[in-house]
């Protein structure tokens, strides 16, 4: 009578629970991400920037500076590119980039990732995204791993500890959204290695040499040419001196490629050779540009070491950053340069740096433009602007051509995650090969009580150390989640391979379904799974008296972890952001994806299950995990019944089921496989003379037929 009232109060929770998530999943539907509004993406833009309208052709906004010019480019990468993040749903950033194609700011507009919705919080995530400042689209940004402490490469960013395949996913959709924006818009941007002057190539010049091979590039405007730029505008009549001596030079720009040694070592003193490279970096390109003429190359109130307002490099109409490198420019008088240039003390000589990074390529053809503005009117001035260009090239042979690292064009981001795993996997690898050998070869080796005594402990230490701990990589249900709002939206299941170890788990997960079941991963491959053993070992230690639940409750406590994977489930489906709530029902992110970091609510949890451990063993994964009980399922598929059995097993021998921590054997002796952890703990004792009960009175009836 008693067992009939657990049974309908195990059944009546169950229903009640069931039915209670349903109406979560129907009456708090969500979408799987969100996509901002013009009005909402305007309050995010800092001052003095703002927001422009939309571009009827592209999800793409101008940037708009204080005196309403466009400086670049906003948009939200949802629009562009849909990666689903580990969540399954994409992840939406505000990327603002400027027309050389470098990031002025990133923010997150919109995510689910798990591991900081409810793990690290926002503030990781934050100093994360904020290392793209000042970066380029052209730099094939890299995430470094947290375990990778060598010296940072210029185009690496820090990852995230326990994030690692979360913000990789929004890397690849940062650099993903901003290339296609850049290849709309920015034509000029180069996302190949620039060329490099060769360091020891040297050809000695005369100035004669230099300015015939257009080495040295000059080019005249006179008052004439300015003339003609602005005739038939408003402002054509504008500039008297002009107008009264057109044959008069404006401006004469005098333009050299100091990164090129035959023209530095020919143009420079040795003083300021040496210290023009002193402070430049390797992918700085420094420029000479002289000005002789009444227009002047720079404005009086220009800031030393700082970007010129009047000059501008282009390259494929692409402006490209420039700086004054604030370098006293002193030429070499012994060839005759300043005589032949015809320099005055009034010209103007700096060296400005280019970088290679942002798309600058100088064995390709440039132009420098000098801007020219007049005006009109004193009270409201019409002001109109026009550039003189000058255009200039240097020979092939001065230069190195890198070639393109095509494995890093051509390869999938997550394929660099694998490359970069190469070792750990290897070592995962040849782990697994080991184990599931062992399994299947060797399982009566293994499951001798001296063997399994030794083996068992180092297996199961290797899955806490390395596999959780150290490689992150421990499986939830979380994954299950993500490809069910994978599969709602459609974006690809790309994300799973963003985590190279877990994938390689996953894969010899399912493989093992085909021949143990669910066991194979419960048993040996799950590390919160050892942290529940641990307990238990630590209880007996401490002489706790375990509890053996009746086997008619334990039948019905089992059904528990269904009715969360089916709550869970259901939920995925219809409210997905509410999905990683419930799924905080496993304590896997506090206990090793966390290392217990987090707030108290959350620890307590993770620490209950433990304590209960020490009483009933490994109560979690029996009754409460919903990714045992997904693993269960797919455990239908298994073929092979490879536990031995003897006909005398559950009649009358009943010592493997009193043994069976997992109560996964039923008094009939039948094995129940979808809740075997794979223990080879009656293995042991089928096999063992001194043990099982069948061969200790065969071996007595043996005996007294000899007449021993």
């Amino acid at each position: 009578m008693r067992g009939k009232i657990k049974t309908r109060f195990i059944n009546s929770l169950a229903l009640l629970l069931t039915v209670s998530l349903f109406m979560v999943s129907f009456f708090l539907i969500t979408p799987s991400y969100a996509e901002f509004t013009e009005s909402q993406l305007k309050k995010l833009i800092i001052p003095p920037f703002s927001l422009g309208e939309k571009d009827p052709n592209l999800p793409v906004y101008p940037l708009l500076n204080s005196a309403d010019k466009q400086t670049g480019y906003v948009f939200q990468t949802v629009d562009l590119i849909k990666i689903p993040g580990f969540s399954g749903a994409p992840i939406n950033l505000l990327v603002q980039m400027d027309f050389e194609g470098n990031f002025i700011d990133v923010k997150v507009l919109e995510h689910n990732e798990p591991v900081f919705v409810s793990g690290h919080g926002s503030l990781p995530l934050d100093k994360f995204i904020n290392q793209y400042a000042g970066l380029s689209v052209a730099q094939n940004i890299k995430v470094q791993l947290s375990t990778q402490r060598a010296e940072r490469a210029k185009n690496q960013i820090d990852g995230v500890a326990m994030a690692t395949a979360s913000v990789r996913i929004m890397n690849e959709t940062i650099l993903a959204a901003s290339l296609k924006i850049a290849r709309k818009k920015l034509k000029g941007l180069n996302t190949k290695p620039a060329a490099i002057a060769k360091p020891d190539y040297f050809e000695k010049k005369t100035i004669e040499d230099l300015l015939n091979q257009n080495l040295v590039k000059i080019q005249k405007f006179t008052n004439k040419d300015v003339q003609k730029l602005f005739e038939k505008t408003d402002v054509a009549d504008s500039d008297d001196i002009a107008a009264s001596n057109p044959n008069k030079l404006f401006s004469e720009i005098i333009l050299a490629d100091l990164s090129v040694p035959t023209i530095a070592k020919n143009l420079l003193t040795e003083e300021t050779y040496k210290e023009t490279f002193k402070h430049l970096g390797k992918t700085k390109v420094p420029l000479l540009i002289i000005a002789n003429g009444r227009h002047q190359l720079l404005k009086e109130d220009f800031t030393p070491a700082s970007v010129p307002e009047k000059i501008t490099i282009k390259q494929n109409d692409l402006a490209i950053n420039m700086r004054d490198t604030y370098i006293d420019v002193k030429l070499n008088k012994e060839n005759g340069l300043t005589k032949q240039l015809q320099l005055t003390p009034k010209s103007q000589a700096y060296i400005f740096a280019l970088d290679r990074r942002f798309g600058f390529d100088p064995a390709s053809k440039w132009q420098l433009h000098m801007g020219v503005h007049r005006q009109k009117g004193f009270f409201h001035p019409k002001l109109i602007e026009k550039d003189l260009i000058v255009t200039y090239q240097l020979p092939s042979r001065f230069f190195d051509f890198p070639k393109a690292d095509i494995r890093s064009e051509t390869e999938s981001p997550w394929a660099a995650s694998w490359r970069a795993q190469s070792t750990n996997l290897v070592i995962l690898l040849l782990f697994l090969i080991g184990l599931y050998a062992s399994l299947f070869w060797r399982q009566s080796w293994m499951a001798i009580p001296s063997n399994l005594k030794i083996i068992r402990p180092l297996i199961l230490g290797f899955t806490l150390l390395f596999i959780g701990w150290y490689g992150q990589a421990q499986l939830s249900i979380v994954t299950v989640i993500a490809l069910i709002k994978t599969f709602k939206a459609s974006p690809g299941f790309s994300f799973l391979l963003y985590d190279p170890l877990s994938t390689v788990i996953w894969i010899a997960v399912i493989f093992s379904f085909f021949v143990w079941g669910r066991g194979t991963f419960c048993g040996w491959l799950c590390p919160y799974g050892v942290l529940q053993e641990l307990s238990s070992k630590l209880g007996q230690f401490l002489k706790v008296k375990p509890v053996r639940i009746k086997q008619q409750l334990d039948d019905q406590l089992k059904y528990i972890k269904y009715v969360i994977l089916f709550a869970i489930i259901i939920t995925a489906f219809f409210a997905p952001s509410y999905a990683e709530v419930i799924a905080e029902v496993e304590p896997f992110k506090t206990a090793i994806t966390l290392y217990f970091w987090r707030t108290w609510p959350f620890m307590l949890y993770a620490a209950f299950w433990l304590v209960l451990s020490m009483f009933v063993f490994k109560a979690f994964c029996r009754y409460a995990c919903p990714l045992g009980a997904f693993l269960s399922l797919g455990g239908i598929l298994r073929t092979v019944n490879w536990i031995p059995r003897r006909k005398e097993c559950g009649s009358p021998c009943q010592l493997c089921n009193v043994r069976c921590n997992y109560q996964s054997i039923k008094p009939s002796g039948k094995i129940d496989y979808s809740e075997c952890f794979q223990c080879l703990d009656c293995v042991s004792i089928h096999d063992d003379k001194k043990t099982c009960v069948p061969l200790i009175l065969e071996s007595k009836n043996t005996s007294k037929v000899n007449g021993e």
